[in-house]
């Protein structure tokens, strides 16, 4: 259920309000064939490989029309060994560069979900990962909790970092990842009007608090599945997890070459999040409380 005092409504006119925010329900041809689910039947995001998939509930089905532009990209829905590796919080100076060279290595794809605050501090590592094949979307201005402000003010900060980031790339933004995956329904569906889809996680490393590379590396391989979006960082731009002293002093570049070790072992390949929903179905659930994740 949404949180408590926000209001959603479906017009006749085939548009979805949410606290006074109209978006259109108008969606791309792959969310309507999308599968939606609750947050539960999806996974935990440690759960063991290969996760199959249940049919929708008669809850989704009935309330489709309404939940599907406040749901959010959780995984794709297929049997290949391919999955996307996402990295937030960056760009670093340091640690992405050492991950694009792995990356480059064995020859994998990744999305990166970036703080516009670093990429106008380190706009060529951003044009360093466009011309080696990866994908940039948005993670926010910097790391602040929207779901800490009113809706219209975190609609304007995301709007605001789609514009700054767009200047810098010159591309426009498809995704957009919520800061602790945190995801208020005006964001929710708010976000559909910036022409943004929102793209949350189905397995993650936890790697945003210090801890043995292999140890932080093996939470990820025992989580992957096919068609997984993987959490994972290129830096910890979080101002909780350092005021509780666990800034990661870990290699990120050698975590990502044991994942990707891993998954060439297993015949896994990593694509943009963007290839991975254009060529497979995409599993949605309705996230607009806040997840499991108290630190991010």
């Amino acid at each position: 259920m949404p949180p408590e005092g926000w209001l959603v409504t479906v017009r006749p006119d085939g548009w979805c309000t949410s606290d006074g925010v109209a978006t259109d329900s108008t969606l791309p041809a792959h969310r309507h064939r999308a599968l939606l689910l609750r947050r539960e039947a999806i996974g935990d995001f440690e759960d063991p490989g290969p996760r199959p998939l249940p049919d929708p509930d008669p809850l989704m089905r009935w309330g489709r029309p309404a939940l599907l532009p406040l749901s959010s990209v959780m995984r794709v829905q297929t049997d290949e060994p391919v999955l996307s590796l996402t990295y937030d919080d960056g760009p670093h100076p340091e640690q992405t560069p050492e991950l694009l060279d792995v990356l480059a290595e064995f020859g994998a794809r990744a999305t990166f979900f970036v703080l516009t605050d670093a990429v106008e501090a380190h706009p060529e590592i951003v044009h360093r990962t466009l011309a080696e094949g990866h994908e940039i979307a948005l993670h926010g201005i910097d790391h602040a909790r929207l779901t800490a402000v009113p809706g219209r003010e975190a609609l304007r900060r995301i709007r605001t970092g789609k514009r700054r980031l767009e200047a810098v790339t010159g591309r426009p933004t498809r995704f957009y990842r919520p800061t602790y995956g945190a995801l208020g329904l005006t964001v929710a569906g708010g976000s559909r009007a910036l022409g943004l889809d929102v793209v949350i996680w189905s397995a993650w490393a936890r790697d945003w608090a210090d801890g043995p590379v292999q140890e932080i590396a093996d939470r990820a391989i025992g989580a992957l599945h096919p068609g997984a979006i993987v959490l994972l960082h290129d830096r910890t731009d979080d101002a909780e997890a350092e005021a509780a002293g666990a800034l990661p002093t870990f290699s990120r570049a050698e975590v990502t070459r044991r994942i990707l070790t891993a998954m060439r072992a297993g015949g896994y390949t990593s694509v943009p999040v963007g290839e991975l929903v254009d060529r497979h179905r995409v599993v949605r659930s309705v996230t607009v409380q806040r997840p499991r994740v108290l630190r991010r």
